[in-house]
């Protein structure tokens, strides 16, 4: 059943915002992150680096964006189709909490019920500086047609 909080192809144009749910950055998710993906980096578990505190090890804030992006497309996301470029512009702490959201900065033709969107991504720490930004492409169905009744 449609929603009206759907997004479709049609609904996803230039300029439309996505605000995505808050990335936690706690011990315990770092931790199982270091752990899914065999990342053990002293920069992640250490405070012996060059910012004197253990940081977010990079794709983590990515990988959780990216999953409430596909959370907010539920009916209607096919498939990823890019990441990247993405750039990594300052630190996020262990222990942070960050904000982010996506803004459809393209789209391209659609065709057999979908089309791509191109997002901007941007990770936002909590002193309000962008901690990463990046683009993704999506495959995004267009909107079903209505059932025709007898």
């Amino acid at each position: 059943m449609e929603s009206s909080n759907d997004h479709w192809y049609e609904t996803l144009s230039p300029g439309t915002v996505l605000s995505l749910p808050d990335i936690d950055c706690s011990k315990a998710r770092i931790a199982l992150h270091s752990e899914l993906f065999d990342a053990y980096h002293p920069v992640n578990t250490s405070t012996d680096n060059r910012f004197g505190r253990a940081i977010a090890h990079g794709p983590h804030p990515v990988a959780q964006a990216m999953a409430s992006v596909g959370n907010l497309l539920p009916n209607s996301l096919v498939a990823m189709s890019q990441l990247g470029p993405w750039r990594f512009l300052c630190p996020a702490f262990v222990g942070d909490s960050l904000t982010a959201d996506a803004t459809v900065i393209g789209r391209g033709a659609a065709s057999r019920g979908s089309g791509t969107v191109v997002l901007e991504v941007r990770i936002i720490d909590p002193d309000g500086r962008v901690s990463q930004i990046g683009e993704a492409h999506l495959l995004v169905r267009q909107r079903p047609k209505p059932q025709e009744t007898a």
